[in-house]
């Protein structure tokens, strides 16, 4: 009992975690406006171990994919949940319900009417069969003789149209089969095609497109602005804030490369100085004459 208590459980994690995994692809496929964001959920979805709180979510991908982008790292968070809950169906108007099922009826439908043609046409075989038996009794042989002709042949008469109406019916469901059938295969090969289709820049080697902003933006500069903007401002306070906005402007570097890129700079920033844990902007002594 304890062995498929736990099987079940693993069973339904896995469900969870491979409706989570389709998410994340489908978020990945559908973001066509942020190169940079599409480039994170294509990241993102090559992994199977991906959380699903957001939590644990935000740590995998500032600890294990080293994005430190918070504003990003939640875009991506958005974007998957958006994917993972289901689209509300807007209800047809009456007029087009009522054209759909005058065209194809339900299959409930198409049954109940077989059912009820069927029914029908022993009822009516079994009132002539009792009207023909009275008419030869009462009128003799040679009448019981005509009307059971008669009999015979009203019975092939309801018989082919109930033959024909039956016909008509299963045709109308075999159609609807068929559409049913034809609208599957074109959503599987849609999906078959979407989860093949790899990502050619990873392909080739190509690491993803960075924005312009990423070109322009040099380390020592800002460092400078900060130092010269604040006057004095303590080193750790100063590192924080330049390594976080370097890491917004290159989102595939890590912390600890923005950390080593800062430690190699600040010493060398023209007009600022370093002393005692704080950063200053450096005066320059004027000497009277």
């Amino acid at each position: 009992a304890v062995v498929s208590t736990q099987s079940t459980g693993e069973d339904k994690g896995a469900l969870k975690q491979g409706s989570w995994m389709v998410s994340v692809r489908d978020a990945a496929e559908s973001c066509k406006n942020n190169s940079q964001l599409k480039g994170l959920l294509v990241r993102i979805a090559e992994n199977d171990n991906v959380p699903r709180k957001k939590a644990k979510f935000l740590n995998f991908i500032k600890n294990s994919m080293r994005v430190g982008n918070k504003d990003l790292v939640e875009n991506a968070w958005d974007a998957i949940e958006k994917a993972g809950k289901p689209q509300a169906v807007t209800p047809a108007p009456p007029a087009v319900i009522e054209e759909v099922k005058s065209i194809s009826p339900p299959e409930q439908e198409v049954e109940e009417s077989q059912k009820k043609l069927k029914k029908k046409s022993k009822k009516t075989a079994n009132a002539e069969n009792k009207n023909g038996s009275l008419n030869g009794c009462c009128n003799g042989q040679s009448d019981g003789n005509s009307n059971g002709s008669n009999v015979k042949a009203s019975k092939k008469r309801k018989r082919a149209e109930c033959n024909s109406k039956i016909e008509n019916v299963s045709e109308a469901v075999s159609l609807k089969k068929k559409k049913k059938r034809k609208n599957k295969e074109n959503e599987s090969s849609v999906e078959n095609t979407s989860l093949i289709q790899p990502n050619l820049n990873q392909v080739n080697g190509i690491a993803p497109e960075t924005p312009n902003k990423a070109k322009k933006y040099k380390l020592s500069n800002h460092i400078q602005e900060l130092v010269f903007s604040k006057g004095e401002i303590s080193l750790k306070k100063l590192k924080r804030k330049a390594t976080t906005a370097y890491l917004e402007y290159n989102p595939h570097k890590s912390p600890e490369e923005a950390s080593r890129l800062f430690d190699k700079k600040v010493m060398k920033v023209p007009g600022v100085c370093v002393e005692h844990g704080t950063a200053s902007k450096e005066v320059l002594d004027t000497v009277e004459s």
